[in-house]
Formats: C-alpha cells, sequence, structure tokens
C-alpha cells in the first residue's frame, strides 16, 4: 500500500504532529470524504524484510512484514516537519513540494518565497524531492512573460536540490476555484512550455507533465505524481541483493483526471482544513474564516479511537 498524506489537506504544514501520533499508534481512522459515516481503520506499518531464504536452483523467497511500501508527501510547507524526520526511518517516503512564486492575492497564507526554497533544500538532504510548479495559470498581472521569468528564478535556486519538476494547468471547472483566475491560451502554453522546457535543462531538471496532453515536442514527458518506481527503487538501494517490486496495477485510481497516470493509493487527509487559502485550491468547499470554525471536528483533534467522531 502507498499512503498518499495529502491530497486533501497539507498535513506536513498543519497537522505534522498528528500524523506522528499516528505512526506511534500503527493506524489512523480516515473517514470516507463522501459518506461521511464510513470510517477506514488503516495499518500504518512499515514494509519489512524478515527473511530471505535461497533454494538449490539459486531462486529467492523473501518474507516481509508490514503494509505500508512507502509515503507520498503533499506540500507547500514542510517546514514544521524537518525536525520530526527522522521518525520517518523505517519507511521508505518523497516530498511532492509545490512552490509557485504568485503574490499573496492568490496564495494567501504561505511564508516568503525564499523561506520556503531554502525548506526545499534542507528537505533534499531527507529524501527525494520533486518540485510541482503547478498550476500554471494566468489573470490580471500574471501572463506567460511573468511565469517566465519566475521559473528560471525558482530552477536557478533548485538547481543540484531536484531531478524533476512537474507541471500542469489550471482547471478552471474545479468549485473551488476563484472566476478570476483563467488557463493560459494555447499561444501562451506554448510560450510558456518553450521557455520552462529550456530553462529546466540548463539547471538539471526534467520536466514532467501531471495528467496533462503530449507535450513531447517540447521534451516535456507525461508522469505520475504517485509513483511506484521510485519506491522500487527506494527498497532495492536499502536491499541491493534483491530484485524487489513494489505492487502496481494498471488499473486507473479512482477519481483523478482522465490522464491521471499515478498508481493507487491511500489518502488520509481531510478536505477542507487546509489554512494557506489559495485561490485555486480544489480541496476546499469554504472560507478560511469556516475551516477555522469547524476545525475542532475534523480528525486532526481526535484524541483516542473512542473520541473519533466526524463532524
Amino acid at each position: 500500500m502507498i499512503l498518499s498524506v495529502s491530497r486533501r489537506t497539507d498535513i506536513p504544514a498543519f497537522y505534522s504532529d498528528w500524523f506522528f501520533k499516528q505512526l506511534d499508534q500503527g493506524f489512523v481512522l480516515v473517514p470516507n470524504p463522501i459518506a461521511h459515516e464510513k470510517i477506514a481503520k488503516i495499518a500504518l506499518e512499515p514494509l519489512k524484510i524478515e527473511n530471505i531464504e535461497i533454494n538449490l536452483l539459486g531462486e529467492k523467497k523473501v518474507e516481509t512484514s508490514g503494509n505500508i511500501e512507502g509515503i507520498v508527501f503533499w506540500t507547500k510547507n514542510p517546514k514544521p516537519m524537518l525536525n520530526k524526520l527522522y521518525k520517518l526511518s523505517d519507511y521508505k517516503y518523497y516530498f511532492l513540494y509545490t512552490l509557485n512564486a504568485y503574490p499573496k492575492e492568490i496564495e494567501a497564507n504561505l511564508p516568503p518565497l525564499e523561506e520556503r526554497i531554502e525548506s526545499f533544500k534542507t528537505l533534499s538532504k531527507f529524501c527525494p524531492v520533486i518540485w510541482r510548479y503547478d498550476p500554471i495559470l494566468v489573470t490580471e498581472g500574471i501572463d506567460e512573460n511573468w511565469h517566465i521569468e519566475r521559473f528560471e528564478h525558482l530552477a536557478k535556486a533548485l538547481n543540484g536540490y531536484t531531478k524533476h519538476c512537474k507541471i500542469s494547468f489550471l482547471i478552471e471547472s474545479y468549485k473551488g476555484c476563484d472566476k478570476n483566475l483563467h488557463k493560459p491560451n494555447e499561444q501562451q502554453k506554448d510560450k510558456i512550455l518553450s521557455a520552462i522546457s529550456k530553462i529546466s535543462k540548463e539547471n538539471g531538471i526534467q520536466i514532467e507533465a501531471c495528467a496533462e496532453n503530449d507535450y513531447s515536442k517540447y521534451d516535456i514527458v507525461p508522469s505520475k505524481c504517485i509513483d511506484g518506481e521510485i519506491f522500487e527503487k527506494l527498497l532495492t538501494e536499502k536491499y541491493k541483493d534483491l530484485s524487489l517490486q513494489v505492487k502496481r496495477k494498471n488499473n486507473k485510481l479512482d477519481g483523478q483526471r482522465k490522464n491521471c497516470l499515478c498508481m493507487p493509493s491511500v489518502d488520509i487527509g481531510q478536505y477542507d482544513t487546509c489554512f494557506h487559502d489559495c485561490r485555486y485550491c480544489y480541496a476546499k468547499k469554504s472560507s478560511q474564516k469556516s475551516m477555522r470554525d469547524k476545525s475542532v471536528g475534523t480528525i486532526y483533534e481526535r484524541k483516542t479511537e473512542l473520541e473519533f467522531e466526524y463532524k
């Protein structure tokens, strides 16, 4: 099982203490995002090699324990979690770090950009970190030239700290998206993609498209955010004498976009609990104020299994 932490909220930024409490107790209770009365209990034991047997033919039989093959963290601010990463020593994990340069009118409650860049660099010392420049949008004062300039600044700053950058364009149909934000037109997209492809190559970064169209003419490849191949590599780095493979399925992950290539995972977040208050966010239904008012009823305030109540 791959654990997604989380598409629905920023757990590293706001709920890292809660997350590590769940690891300590060995399981997490997560309400279904639609049928709230349905609660899933998910074990959080890391995958471990317990025994290896080799028969006379040289064939290896591997006995494992635990159910978590890997953890994918999604964040715009991992700083609150940085001093706790040592607690993940038994797990394989990587971070998807969304790092844009939008003004506070669009990303209201993020730390200053340069502080987030430094957090990215620090995080990269512990695990693989994949940069997300996402979503790419246009509005009054933000056009294709704005994106090219900001992307170059970020790419130069992250040179040597990441090898991959995932991009996608704004989806205007999301309910939480501000109606004043727009997806670039085809001419704008062409200019942006041509430029950032060149910039990324100059800085040793591979641009990858997340659930987008075919951008191969820009040397931009399709990618998956939940990527079993990354965990397979992390596992075989530890168990060098083994040929391990994270269990992968070809079936599409339910609820994801048409061109999404992600392998199945289990998300442990709760919608409408993020305080970044980004104007393009799909994971919020209410304003920041109402999220704060209702936060006492979220899974993150539950102290014990018996006190769990979804509100």
